[in-house]
């Protein structure tokens, strides 16, 4: 919550601080050097007499961040830093007074703003570094959350739950979290990005990068929604969760030309990554079974075979008759096979 000062004071550090990260990049990079503590001892002094008026210590954040860009790029220059790309502070230069204001350097001098904490339970864990950054034209400070990971409960019930493109996720509780509204508006998105490419104007790439943009975080607001109700359910039943391992499915599993856009566009390791980590803060257990094969065994006798899965959503095994939807069926079995993991972890 920024007054008009405020703003161009953030605004103003943010793209003098991405000046010098490239100034580094610029120097790292010609004189081949990409460690840290190597690279302060070449640039530091030089960028104190270029920027006399610039923290110091923001100074020593940039050379970090350079230096970790090299790293994930693996020695290769990286892409220049945006004059809007964040800003990394540590507790040197940014003091928080409770969830109620922050005391941050600024090109224009400490300046003390109010701030709005969505979580001032969780801010209490608050610990290390802290980034701002600048989301359509708001300043948001990104902090890191040193929570406590509460104790694993002890439980023999487990929820299978089975991922997928047309139903997002069945539960062998029998929840279901259908794709029909996500279809829609993916395809919204898709026609559009479709009619922006064929105009192939300056103004039609920005909009498609912002159509991307909103798309993203419509997925990851689902992921979320759903990873929720996930959890809250296994720990309000005392149950771990068991997942498939999905590693690698897009390059295992080949699907129709006209499913390719529909199935590449939906995220399952974020919504497996969203689960694992609300699953740990809850202190729910969570394992994962092997995918080959739950969708093609009857959960009640075990008989697999490929002639069980007669479509995408029906079940009918060839042994004992035994009818229901697939996707119910396979997450019983993924629930079936998490317990036996969860067996064997209590027997060794």
């Amino acid at each position: 919550m920024t007054d008009e000062f405020q703003y161009r004071a953030l605004l103003c550090t943010m793209r003098t601080f991405n000046q010098v990260c490239n100034q580094v990049s610029d120097r790292a990079f010609q004189e081949q050097e990409f460690q840290k503590i190597q690279l302060q001892r070449i640039v530091y002094k030089e960028q104190r007499t270029i920027l006399p008026r610039f923290s110091s210590q923001l100074t020593i954040r940039a050379i970090d961040v350079v230096s970790c860009s090299y790293k994930t790029k693996r020695g290769k220059r990286p892409n220049g830093f945006k004059r809007t790309s964040a800003v990394v502070y540590d507790d040197r230069c940014i003091t928080f007074r409770g969830a109620e204001s922050v005391n941050i350097w600024t090109t224009e001098g400490r300046l003390r703003i109010p701030i709005k904490v969505w979580d001032k339970e969780q801010f209490k864990h608050r610990k290390g570094q802290v980034d701002l950054i600048l989301q359509n034209g708001i300043f948001f400070l990104m902090v890191v959350l040193d929570t406590p990971t509460p104790e694993t409960y002890g439980t023999m019930n487990v929820i299978g739950v089975d991922l997928g493109v047309k139903k997002i996720a069945v539960t062998s509780l029998g929840e279901v979290f259908s794709s029909e509204q996500l279809e829609k508006k993916r395809k919204q998105y898709h026609d559009h990005r479709q009619r922006l490419q064929k105009r192939g104007t300056r103004s039609a790439r920005r909009r498609i990068k912002k159509s991307e943009h909103k798309e993203s975080k419509f997925r990851k607001d689902t992921n979320h929604v759903i990873s929720k109700l996930i959890v809250s359910k296994a720990k309000g039943t005392l149950s771990a969760i068991a997942l498939e391992d999905l590693t690698n499915i897009n390059k295992r599993v080949t699907v129709r030309k006209a499913n390719r856009n529909e199935r590449m566009s939906w995220s399952f390791a974020q919504l497996r990554t969203y689960i694992a980590y609300k699953a740990e803060q809850l202190g729910v257990l969570l394992v994962v079974v092997p995918a080959p094969y739950t969708s093609q065994t009857c959960s009640e006798c075990g008989h697999c075979e490929k002639k069980n899965r007669k479509n995408q959503s029906d079940f009918l095994c060839m042994s004992c008759g035994h009818a229901e939807n697939a996707d119910f069926n396979a997450s019983k079995n993924i629930a079936n096979l998490g317990l036996q993991s969860i067996s064997l972890l209590l027997t060794s």
